[in-house]
């Protein structure tokens, strides 16, 4: 297949900018385009993982089956994420999660055989990974300080705030819905909503998803005892971009083509 799309997307990742085109090339000679339509699985839990997975448009929803028989949302991926990568490293190589086609998507599927032999031969390559995987452990810690705040008006809050620095605008642009985010935030939808609908109330945010718009953030903050961030960005980041990246389980390199 041709390559030179895959090629730009994978350099355009944290985990691979670093990397030689060269060697992207050579990982992408392996690469196989699948597309699914809206409810099609890509792999299942406990599935062997032989490749790892780009997703090049549409979106898929990472998940797992509870012992309840629902089904426990991680997270909703967008086109330009890496899938699964994680996994590749793990022996037995099996998918933790299952992976759904949430609308019609396509999706470059790589094999794990060709990323082995790279970080094999590679040490630049394999240098360049373990700064991946390091970045998503901040991240996951950022994740859990996240998810231990005492109640969920607070874990709404910090959430928001984090979008607020990570877009860097008062106009939020949620990256799922508010089923998918309530879960994620260990919240159940109805709460989320009805905490959404009494800070619209109380005049702290306006707009209508999928965006919001910050009206009042220092008010916000105080009402349920959260410092304010710093309205000027000077100094301040998002919390290593907690808001584009909860629940990256077996993701660990979002791409950054198009989310500037």
């Amino acid at each position: 297949m041709k390559t030179p799309g895959l090629i730009q997307m994978l350099a355009g990742s944290s985990i691979f900018a670093r990397v030689g085109k060269d060697k992207l090339q050579v990982l992408a000679e392996g690469a196989s385009l699948v597309r699914l339509e809206s409810g099609q699985h890509l792999f299942r839990m406990g599935d062997k993982a032989a490749y790892f997975f780009l997703l090049q448009a549409g979106s898929v929803v990472l998940y797992r089956p509870s012992y309840t028989g629902e089904q426990k949302v991680f997270r909703s991926m967008e086109a330009g994420d890496l899938l699964a990568e994680t996994a590749m490293f793990a022996e037995p190589c099996r998918y933790p999660l299952s992976a759904r086609a949430g609308s019609d998507c396509s999706i470059y599927r790589l094999p794990r055989a060709r990323l082995l032999e790279l970080c094999r031969v590679s040490p630049d390559f394999s240098i360049a990974m373990l700064e991946g995987m390091a970045t998503r452990i901040s991240q996951s810690l950022n994740r859990i300080d996240l998810l231990t705040i005492g109640n969920s008006a607070q874990r709404l809050v910090a959430y928001l705030m984090d979008l607020y620095l990570q877009q860097r605008s008062a106009w939020l642009a949620l990256p799922a819905s508010h089923g998918v985010l309530a879960r994620q935030l260990n919240i159940t939808p109805e709460t989320f909503s009805r905490q959404l609908s009494a800070f619209r109330r109380a005049g702290f945010i306006g707009g209508r998803p999928p965006e919001l718009v910050l009206l009042d953030a220092d008010g916000l903050c105080q009402e349920v005892g959260l410092p304010a961030p710093d309205m000027t960005f000077e100094g301040t980041t998002a919390m290593d971009h907690l808001g584009s990246s909860l629940f990256d389980c077996c993701n660990y390199a979002r791409q950054a083509l198009g989310k500037g």
